[in-house]
């Protein structure tokens, strides 16, 4: 699957259309100011061609070439092409998802692991001991085989429990229907229980320390997004453009998107401050109009001359 964006301005105003196209399936999204259009396509075929979509008061097109191993996508209006196409990785929305999902998957195993180690920590301070006789054997398989017992016993007051826990493969061997092992439990609640002598203390914790990370990781990545998103549309209306200087070229290689490039640059804001700024990623053929050294006008909010942005300039241009 393929995404890009595009960015760029027209006598009616900024436009920012945005492409999913399926390799495999032919599909193509096209959003164009936040309204989707959905073409078919023919799976499993050479998509090459040109794509007439809605937007409206223009003549507008998608153009799909191929050299064999991949596409390229060229966005067409009024007969033109509008601008460099620019990698959806590494903007503000790709960022909002990925913090939204992080904080999705990590907060739930967070929570359980937080109530592991709270039960871990119970079973230290207060757990009480019984007998109990191994009922059933089980071997479950997957990415990893588990040897399994389970197995009921009476706790202080003489009401029966059940349980089950994973043992090693020489225990899972020597243990048959009618075998004591010994176990611990909570009194305050004898469900929880489990095979005496095991300690998941370092686990737990190693685990919590990971979720906490992803978890952190995951607000951050959502609210760099939610304030860069609120930045570019302040820009919008009020954005004041500002000659910077190329500092540097980093170029990386971005699964689903290829051959990537960042552009750093630095310029003076109004009061004489040198200020730095990065790019988004972009293509090497909008990389190679902006060599080191070279002048590029960026956008600074005027409020906070230390955000800027480099849009992307129409193809034409260079």
């Amino acid at each position: 699957m393929a995404k890009r964006r595009w960015e760029f301005d027209l006598p009616d105003g900024r436009h920012v259309v945005e492409l999913v196209h399926g390799y495999f399936t032919g599909r193509r999204t096209i959003i164009v100011d936040g309204v989707t259009t959905k073409q078919r396509g023919a799976a499993l075929s050479d998509h090459s061609g040109i794509y007439p979509f809605p937007f409206e008061g223009h003549q507008a097109a998608l153009q799909i070439s191929t050299n064999g191993l991949n596409y390229r996508y060229e966005l067409i209006v009024d007969g033109k092409a509008a601008t460099f196409s620019r990698p959806y990785y590494g903007g503000p929305v790709a960022q909002m998802v990925f913090g939204l999902l992080m904080v999705v998957i990590s907060l739930p195993v967070l929570l359980v692991s937080a109530k592991s180690g709270y039960d871990e920590w119970r079973y230290h301070t207060g757990a009480a001991s019984a007998v109990g006789i191994v009922e059933d054997r089980r071997v479950t398989g997957g990415r990893t085989t588990s040897h399994q017992l389970s197995y009921s016993f009476t706790d202080r007051t003489g009401a029966l429990w059940h349980g089950r826990g994973v043992v090693s493969r020489a225990a899972y061997d020597q243990a048959t229907p009618g075998t004591r092992l010994r176990v611990e439990y909570l009194p305050e609640d004898p469900d929880v229980n489990r095979f005496a002598g095991r300690d998941e203390t370092p686990a737990i914790v190693g685990v919590i320390a990971i979720e906490a990370f992803a978890l952190a990781l995951g607000v951050r990545a959502l609210a760099r997004g939610i304030r860069r998103r609120g930045f570019l549309r302040r820009i919008e209306t009020n954005g004041a453009s500002i000659t910077a200087t190329i500092t540097k070229a980093t170029t990386a290689n971005v699964r689903g998107y290829g051959r990537t490039v960042t552009l750093e640059y630095a310029y003076d804001d109004p009061e004489g401050r040198t200020r730095k700024g990065r790019s988004p990623y972009m293509y090497p053929a909008e990389a190679d109009r902006h060599p080191v050294g070279s002048p590029v006008q960026v956008v600074i909010d005027p409020n906070r001359p230390g955000e800027s942005y480099l849009p992307p300039g129409p193809i034409g241009e260079g």
